[in-house]
């Protein structure tokens, strides 16, 4: 019996040690799976998830149905790594501009970026609001961790992250507790389910800046932030990435015709 990709870790796209069937380099597999992952994008915002087959991927990318299961178990593997690479373009993003503005190393600087970033893009802004007409039902958990690791409620109240905010003077004492933790988590997810499932540029400025204000006042200390701690931080977040996605693209390794 096949285990799902929920149940392995896969290597990323383009990186399977498999030797090239057909002449086929690493470049030309990794095309072609970027090819059904902006399939199974154009999809769900046009039909929605649940009205998608493999066999609707397989024809929009413009390959066989067969070749679509090389790479992946099944649709909801394809939709966890669209889901993927997008929050890494996200958070890719939001590290290139971190050099230039020491401000967004903290908590409310960083959550004010990437809640516009994550509410800017169709298919995040679903997973994170719970939009069945997009998703269905693949969308973050209520609660955290979801089931990807990439919510913004999942992200931000993420503890090694607010540890290495703490440890760097950024962050009260009392936030790297589990009830602190807690706070941070409903926080963001109020203002997540406040955002609505489309998007209103005006209304997620406005929501991001109070976001940010209400993080801030309520778990950075009363002192303002010195810029050598954010600097420091800075250093920190370009070194270990605590922001980034833990969970690895999915794509299935080879499988024999018996097995598919």
């Amino acid at each position: 019996m096949l285990i799902t990709a929920r149940q392995a870790a896969f290597q990323p796209l383009g990186t399977t040690t498999d030797r090239p069937r057909n002449g086929q380099t690493g470049d030309e597999r990794c095309t072609r799976s970027a090819r059904v992952l902006d399939a199974m994008v154009d999809l769900v915002l046009r039909i929605g998830y649940p009205k998608i087959s493999v066999q609707d991927v397989a024809e929009h990318a413009g390959i066989g149905k067969g070749t679509v299961y090389t790479h992946w178990n099944s649709k909801d593997d394809i939709v966890d790594d669209v889901l993927v690479r997008e929050f890494g373009r996200v958070h890719d993003r939001f590290m290139a501009h971190l050099p230039g503005d020491s401000r967004l190393a903290t908590l409310h600087g960083t959550s004010c970026v990437l809640y516009r970033l994550v509410m800017a893009n169709p298919v995040l802004r679903a997973y994170n609001t719970g939009d069945a007409r997009v998703l269905g039902s693949h969308v973050a958990a209520q609660t955290s961790p979801d089931p990807l690791g990439i919510s913004l409620v999942s992200v931000l109240g993420r503890l090694p992250y607010l540890e290495l905010l703490r440890d760097n003077g950024l962050l009260i004492d009392a936030v790297c507790s589990p009830e602190g933790q807690l706070s941070v988590e409903a926080v963001v997810g109020g203002f997540v389910a406040r955002a609505g499932h489309e998007e209103d540029q005006e209304r997620t400025k406005a929501s991001s800046r109070m976001l940010a204000t209400v993080l801030r006042r309520a778990f950075e200390p009363v002192e303002p932030a010195r810029p050598a701690d954010q600097d420091r931080m800075v250093q920190v977040l370009l070194a270990t990435r605590p922001l980034r996605s833990g969970t690895p693209m999915r794509a299935a390794q080879g499988r024999t015709a018996a097995e598919r």
